[in-house]
């Protein structure tokens, strides 16, 4: 299970949350969710930013919006819903 949580800089939560069991492509969600949270970044977050918490039933990560890169950008933005 993958939850991802945005955090507004106005306090706003938008939260998803993942299954990958069942999945047909569950092997592909759990190696970009392995691949994005390998090595995280450090939590540097900006007054007035958004900030972004990350659970699997294993690790827990928050990341400012501006390190969102890479596979944990991609993961991100494949599980939150567009608003």
């Amino acid at each position: 299970m993958l939850v991802v949580t945005q955090i507004g800089w106005d306090g706003s939560l938008q939260r998803a949350v993942l299954h990958t069991a069942g999945l047909a492509d569950a092997a592909q969600w759990e190696g970009l969710i392995a691949q994005a949270l390998s090595f995280p970044p450090p939590y540097r977050p900006v007054p007035g930013g958004t900030v972004f918490h990350i659970r699997t039933d294993d690790h827990a990560i928050m990341v400012a919006e501006p390190d969102l890169i890479g596979p944990l950008r991609d993961l991100v933005l494949a599980v939150l819903p567009r608003t």
